[in-house]
C-alpha cells in the first residue's frame, strides 16, 4: 500500500475526530452539566480540553481504521492493469 493512501486514511480520521470533538465539546460547554465547564469565574479550560481529547482520540482511531480498507482497495485498484 502506498504511503499516500495511508496518509489519506489518517487525515480522514483526524478531520472526523476534530469535527466530532468540536461539536460534542461545544454541546457539553453549552449545556454545562453540574456547572463544571463555566461559571462566574469564567470557562474551566481544563474540563474543555479533557472533553475534546476524550472525544478526539477514540473517534480518530475508529475513523482511521474504518478508512483503511478503502485506502487499501484504492491502492490495489490503482496498481491493477
Amino acid at each position: 500500500m502506498k504511503a499516500k493512501y495511508l496518509f489519506l486514511a489518517l487525515l480522514f480520521g483526524a478531520v472526523v475526530g476534530l469535527a466530532v470533538a468540536a461539536v460534542m465539546t461545544f454541546l457539553d460547554w453549552r449545556l454545562n452539566p453540574s456547572g463544571i465547564f463555566h461559571g462566574a469565574e469564567g470557562t474551566n479550560w481544563t474540563f474543555v480540553i479533557d472533553t475534546a481529547l476524550s472525544w478526539f482520540g477514540p473517534i480518530f482511531v475508529l475513523a482511521s481504521v474504518l478508512a483503511l480498507p478503502v485506502a487499501i482497495w484504492r491502492s490495489r485498484r490503482k496498481r491493477s492493469p
